[in-house]
């Protein structure tokens, strides 16, 4: 761990090793990126062995996946919790909620999708944590497909396409080369439309179904 880092105060309790270790690690995480966490710092920082700490994560690469884990399921409840009653809408919603966890939590989301560090395939848990939040980006979409909002192309590629979209986009403002959304609020907004239909919106949505 870097000498700038400085020790958090921690106090162990018999039973807690392994949550108050992932607390610690992610805290550290946030603040000064997955390079600073080691798992010899984290046992001396709680006050136990390093033995006794790798018996609940084998590794330095264990502990990450489950902090990029823990990322992916806080991703998805945020994008639950999207108002789905307007797909046009939701779909819009979505991009937003996505790219404003990227620049709400830029280590974590980092380490999330660092392939280099959490290679696909590698870690089981980390890997279904992945497609669950994939998975609600893609009802999005088949939702708003559905609806007539977006082209009729096959739901994988428009899935990919989406993601893509919001993906780098999350991507070029956390590295400070897009301003973000509290500099240029409708930035976000105007790329997740490129996915739309036209300039199709809700109400003429509602007047072609009510036509048709």
């Amino acid at each position: 761990m870097p000498d700038n880092i400085k020790p958090l105060k921690v106090s162990y309790h018999h039973g807690d090793l392994p949550q108050q270790a992932h607390q610690l690690a992610l805290e550290i995480l946030q603040e000064h990126g997955d390079a600073a966490i080691s798992l010899r710092a984290l046992a001396k920082q709680i006050g136990v062995s390093a033995p006794a700490l790798y018996r609940h994560f084998i590794d330095r690469e264990s502990l990450l996946a489950e902090l990029a884990v823990t990322g992916f399921e806080e991703l998805r409840e945020r994008l639950l919790a999207v108002d789905q009653s307007k797909p046009r809408r939701a779909l819009i919603e979505i991009g937003l909620v996505y790219v404003s966890f990227a620049q709400d939590e830029p280590n974590l989301y980092r380490l999330m999708f660092g392939g280099r560090v959490l290679p696909k395939g590698v870690h089981p848990r980390l890997d279904s944590a992945g497609k669950g939040a994939f998975q609600v980006l893609e009802n999005t979409i088949a939702r708003a497909q559905q609806a007539g909002y977006i082209k009729p192309m096959p739901l994988a590629l428009m899935t990919a396409a989406a993601w893509s979209l919001v993906h780098g986009l999350s991507q070029l403002t956390i590295d400070g080369h897009l301003p973000s959304a509290d500099a240029e609020p409708l930035l976000t907004e105007g790329v997740v439309t490129l996915l739309l239909d036209g300039s199709l919106a809700d109400n003429e949505q509602q007047h072609k179904d009510t036509t048709s």
